[in-house]
């Protein structure tokens, strides 16, 4: 259990500040820590009455259940930002919910059909970003498509 804490507990301080403005750097880190100490605490007061209530598989697989529904979750709603500049960066978030969502279980079903079950001829998916004019204005016309992949000549993400 300790080990559970510490490799969860401790996960914000690695990835939270690198992709925070200055201005806001302090104030998310330490709601971040405060929020890590709550569920560690609360983690603390439940584990010994559900291990006495479950036993130690029920209390786990309690515990396991709230992963995968967290798991899911980022996966559904938490853009991934590896590798990208900040335009592209810029052009990520400005996609709705909805179709990031809709993104995110295309890419599980490519990486379902092109790793696990081994078919070469499966085409990775690709996010459709709304153009903007000269003037920052959306235009919806022609929606233009932004890969992800990195360009294996230059190691750099390969810019839309």
């Amino acid at each position: 259990m300790a080990l559970f804490q510490l490799l969860t507990g401790l996960g914000f301080l690695l990835e939270g500040r690198a992709q925070l403005a200055m201005v806001m750097t302090g104030m998310c880190m330490s709601m971040a820590t405060a929020l890590t100490w709550f569920f560690n605490f609360l983690l603390a007061v439940t584990f010994p009455k559900f291990q006495d209530a479950f036993e130690n598989t029920g209390a786990f697989g309690y515990y396991a259940a709230w992963c995968m529904v967290g798991w899911v979750l980022i996966l559904l709603f938490v853009p991934e930002t590896k590798d990208l500049t900040l335009e592209q960066l810029d052009a990520r978030f400005s996609i709705s919910s909805k179709s990031h969502a809709s993104f995110a279980l295309r890419q599980c079903s490519y990486f379902i059909r092109h790793y696990v079950l081994r078919r070469p001829n499966v085409k990775r998916p690709v996010i459709q970003l709304p153009q903007e004019d000269d003037y920052g204005q959306r235009r919806t016309d022609q929606p233009r498509k932004i890969s992800f992949e990195k360009d294996e000549r230059t190691a750099a993400p390969l810019s839309p």
